[in-house]
């Protein structure tokens, strides 16, 4: 099934890796800020699996409790994903590709290129 999901966005991903890899090449800041997105991303993952183990695992129930009497409501929430990162500073491939590509494939395209851009000198 991933094989034809991928074959489906192809010609769009290729598009998409060219025209950011022409951005990242004139602005090595963007790629910069794609390794960002990137990484906060994991990191939102890796603690929403730590949150969701702890919930709903029964012998975690003094966390849960010190955590609704005493944290909820105090944590950071928000996107961190590429095409928010986009948004802001690349307009115009936010608008062209923002409802073509899925953001996990979005998001792994981005990273391959910022990699490519930043190890070349």
């Amino acid at each position: 099934m991933s094989k034809i999901l991928k074959r489906k966005y192809r010609s769009k991903r290729g598009e998409f890796k060219n025209d950011l890899y022409q951005r990242c090449k004139d602005n090595k800041t963007l790629a910069v800020l794609i390794v960002q997105t990137y990484t906060s991303w994991h990191h939102r993952r890796h603690i929403m699996r730590i949150w969701s183990m702890m919930f709903w695992n029964p012998e975690y129930d003094a966390f849960r409790r010190d955590y609704n009497q005493n944290l909820m409501g105090k944590h950071l929430s928000g996107r961190d994903d590429i095409w928010r990162s986009l948004y802001f500073s690349e307009r115009d491939l936010y608008e062209k590709f923002k409802y073509h590509i899925p953001e996990t494939y979005a998001m792994g395209d981005a990273i391959s290129v910022a990699y490519a851009v930043m190890k070349t000198k």
